[in-house]
């Protein structure tokens, strides 16, 4: 995060005529969407995969609240936290139909409104256990 935020300032301070996204990520689910933007919860079941927003540093925070601006295309790469788990899908992301769920590591969320999307990683003895649905 701190090198998305170093990079911002040196893009303004270099006067560049283009901006890069504004992502505000927390572990916490109460934020709410800042003026003119959208906000992606971002669930990791049970923090069994490692998730990385934008390319940033992967994490296995349960959950992240991200701030960004409408129409955002979001990022989005898993893999499992560990050697006990394996990737399983996405919930949420621009990939997932609802009747077949995006089984691709690297997915993207279109941020048009609100949204939550969830990673799963199940465990490697029962790969085919499905986790369960994203909160709301």
């Amino acid at each position: 995060m701190k090198r998305i935020v170093a990079a911002m300032v040196l893009l303004v301070g270099c006067g560049s005529s283009t901006s890069a996204p504004n992502y505000n990520s927390t572990s916490t689910s109460t934020n709410t969407s800042t003026a003119g933007g959208v906000t992606l919860k971002l669930e990791n079941y049970l923090s069994w995969c490692s998730v990385s927003v934008n390319g940033a540093a992967a994490s296995t925070d349960a959950t992240q609240t991200l701030n960004v601006p409408q129409g955002t295309v979001v990022p989005l790469s898993a893999n499992p936290a560990s050697n006990v788990f394996v990737w399983g899908y996405w919930v949420g992301t621009d990939g997932d139909t609802g009747a077949s769920r995006d089984t691709g590591q690297e997915a993207a969320a279109t941020m048009d409104k609100d949204k939550v999307v969830q990673a799963c990683c199940p465990f490697a003895s029962s790969p085919s256990t499905p986790c369960p649905a994203p909160t709301p």
